[in-house]
């Protein structure tokens, strides 16, 4: 598959595009080319009938090759909590994850459910004190590796400060998107400890296969984790 192929499956359907527009796109996916190459992309994109032209200068993706936005499965639990706390809440922003959300690209599956609350700074305390005061069982608020490792159970739920500038859905800002579930996985250390971290290129891999993944946004969100090297690393060793 010709690396320029990810940038047409990431194109959102019936918007149109200007060709510096995917220049700018194909650049991101390969910053290293020169502008020659990328000209050469936009003709190739064109040729294997990924993009069709709608006018001077304008593109638009064909619907059938777009991959489709990843959409979170959340159990019951993690359903019942975010809606209790959007409603107690409703100008907080957070997310949710929860382990059992991998099984999808596991080999070997999640068995114990966990929950991660992930809010934004100096919010979090107050959401931890009100998940507590409505009768939730096994919730630990910032719990240090060894904590949660004492302490853990089955459909634990963490509640944790959210790390600035993550990838969040403008349409259902509370569902954690692929690419922040991309990242977070490998750099958190109680998430790391759900799973096998092994499994966590053939996860990338999966998952690109199977949903639009936007690899900017993944480096970005990677970099202010400090760990945008390991991962772009990780991800060009896929191709």
């Amino acid at each position: 598959m010709p690396w320029y192929d990810k940038t047409t499956q990431n194109m959102e359907p019936k918007v149109k595009y200007s060709r510096q527009q995917l220049v700018s796109m194909l650049r991101e996916a390969k910053p290293s080319l020169n502008n020659g190459s990328y000209q050469w992309a936009v003709g190739g994109m064109l040729k294997s009938g990924g993009i069709t032209r709608t006018g001077f200068g304008e593109y638009m993706v064909k619907e059938g090759d777009v991959l489709p936005e990843y959409q979170p499965v959340y159990s019951d639990l993690s359903n019942e909590l975010l809606n209790k706390v959007t409603v107690k809440f409703p100008y907080i922003k957070f997310t949710i994850f929860e382990t059992v959300l991998l099984n999808e690209f596991l080999n070997h599956l999640v068995a114990q459910n966990t929950i991660f609350i992930q809010l934004e700074k100096d919010t979090s305390v107050f959401v931890f004190r009100f998940l507590q005061e409505a009768g939730y069982m096994n919730v630990m608020y910032k719990p240090s590796k060894k904590d949660f490792n004492l302490y853990w159970a089955s459909n634990c739920i963490i509640v944790t400060d959210m790390v600035s500038e993550a990838p969040r859905s403008a349409n259902h800002p509370h569902i954690i998107t692929m690419e922040k579930m991309l990242v977070d996985i490998y750099c958190d250390k109680l998430i790391r400890s759900t799973y096998s971290v092994a499994e966590y290129a053939s996860v990338v891999e999966q998952a690109m296969k199977t949903y639009r993944v936007e690899r900017p946004k993944i480096l970005r969100y990677a970099r202010r984790r400090n760990r945008a090297a390991e991962i772009k690393q990780i991800m060009a060793e896929l191709e």
